[in-house]
């Protein structure tokens, strides 16, 4: 629910590549369109990810899983703290943060000659 300001979404998909990458996650596509970006990759398992901007900046993560065999699954064992969505509308992103809300882009860290 963290407002991602235009200015740092491209670097928020940035790190979230390279996190894929060292994972050893392949890279499948980029979505470059400026208002919705998206970025696509698989893991060696073959489960799809995508990491994508929605409304006013709120990212969202999805996953694919390959096919498997049905299976028995354990109730969860911890509560949940999140907000739940299941049958609303889900709002818009509301929460600032100084880093990731900030409009301005993020300083290049290359070097200076």
């Amino acid at each position: 629910m963290t407002v991602i300001s235009e200015a740092r979404r491209g670097s928020l998909l940035g790190v979230i590549e390279r996190y894929w990458k060292e994972k050893g996650y392949k890279i499948t596509g980029v979505n470059r369109n400026k208002t919705f970006p998206a970025i696509y990759a698989s893991t060696p398992e073959d489960f799809r990810l995508v990491a994508m901007v929605g409304k006013k900046g709120q990212f969202f993560f999805g996953i694919t899983t390959p096919c498997f065999i049905n299976s028995e699954v354990e109730a969860p064992k911890t509560t949940p703290n999140g907000t739940p969505f299941e049958g609303s509308v889900v709002p818009d992103p509301y929460v600032r943060s100084d880093f990731w809300s900030a409009t301005t882009s993020i300083p290049s860290t290359s070097p200076t000659r």
